[in-house]
């Protein structure tokens, strides 16, 4: 007799959720839901655990939990800047029907859970069709009917999906806490935003953008605590106003000839922090790779919250601080970065 049938089915599941977890990644937003996988592979996950016996299906069955976090991803890779491609076929490869009517199950066993969705596409499509636009479609209109449950949501996506994404109503995203959202321009970013407005953490991936596109007016966001942006000229900045905002993490692509455009960023941080009004709820502060050298960053973190220099510094709580550049750091403005920590150390 199998000893793994006489346990309880409670005992199961929870061996089942720690056997499937699925860890985010370090650059993973700080709020991404973890739980076991379960992906459209007939041949992994629970798919799997639940053919080796009755008890075994049983509690994989009874258990909507198992089933809330759904990760369906295609490998793809970077051919050159702004195009990505698909390099693989899926395992349903042949027709939208099989993966449709897989996800609906998955949808299905998963009650009124709370969803935890990863769902990566390719960005590009090329000539000779990898991805079939139709699979892509259907598995986002089917998710889609579910928008009401997303907990957290990481698409990567061409912009048609995100254009249906962004024709949300943010009545029905009122459950959404955390976004993790790949584009190919920046300048999408906006529409996105603007129906996702009660997210706690966010992450923006963009490869390229132009900043004419963006809105004067920019959406409010009262509950971001996490804002992650990857993009080339951080326009995200311009559309968004924070007022919890506890964490910042930028990472700028750098090329040769946006170092000069270093004074713009510069603006464009103080800019976002005076209207956001979270200089004091920012602690977390951190930069890789970015077109700002060290003397900018100095002029940042020295800069007031007014014209008024008796107003406390721009950040006054900053407790974490990161700093990437390729550029030389001068000792002046490296003792002006140690004498600040150690200002903060002393309870100033």
């Amino acid at each position: 007799m199998d000893p793994s049938t006489v346990f309880p089915i409670e005992v199961l599941q929870k061996v089942f959720e720690h056997c499937l977890l699925d860890w985010p990644s370090v650059d993973h937003a700080q709020c991404f839901i973890r739980g076991p996988s379960q992906s459209l592979d007939l041949s992994d996950g629970l798919w799997v655990l639940g053919r080796v016996n009755s008890a075994w299906r049983c509690a994989t069955l009874s258990s909507n939990t198992l089933w809330s976090t759904v990760r369906i991803t295609f490998s793809w890779l970077p051919l050159y800047q702004g195009q990505f491609w698909a390099i693989r076929r899926p395992p349903f490869s042949h027709g939208s029907n099989t993966a449709s009517k897989i996800l609906t199950e998955i949808l299905h066993r998963s009650g009124s859970a709370p969803l935890s969705i990863t769902l990566s596409l390719p960005l590009e499509i090329p000539r000779k069709e990898i991805f079939s636009d139709s699979v892509s479609s259907s598995l986002f209109a089917l998710l889609s009917a579910q928008r009401y449950r997303w907990q957290s949501m990481e698409l990567t996506a061409p912009q048609p999906i995100w254009r249906d994404f962004a024709q949300t109503s943010p009545s029905r995203l009122q459950a959404l806490r955390s976004l993790r959202a790949t584009v190919q321009n920046e300048n999408f970013i906006s529409p996105i935003i603007s129906v996702c407005a009660s997210v706690v953490d966010l992450t923006i991936c963009a490869f390229y953008g132009d900043h004419t596109a963006l809105p004067h007016i920019p959406t409010r966001m009262p509950f971001l605590q996490h804002l992650n942006i990857r993009s080339t000229h951080g326009y995200v900045l311009d559309a968004i106003t924070a007022p919890c905002l506890q964490s910042l993490v930028l990472r700028l692509r750098t090329w040769g000839f946006l170092n000069s455009m270093s004074p713009m960023f510069r603006s464009r941080f103080i800019d976002f922090a005076q209207r956001s009004r979270c200089s004091n709820s920012l602690t977390a502060l951190h930069f890789f790779g970015s077109n700002l050298n060290c003397r900018e960053l100095v002029i940042i973190l020295s800069s007031t919250s007014s014209d008024d220099a008796s107003v406390p510094l721009l950040l006054p709580n900053l407790h974490a601080l990161s700093f990437d550049s390729p550029d030389t750091l001068w000792v002046a403005d490296v003792d002006f970065i140690f004498d600040m920590v150690e200002f903060r150390f002393l309870g100033g």
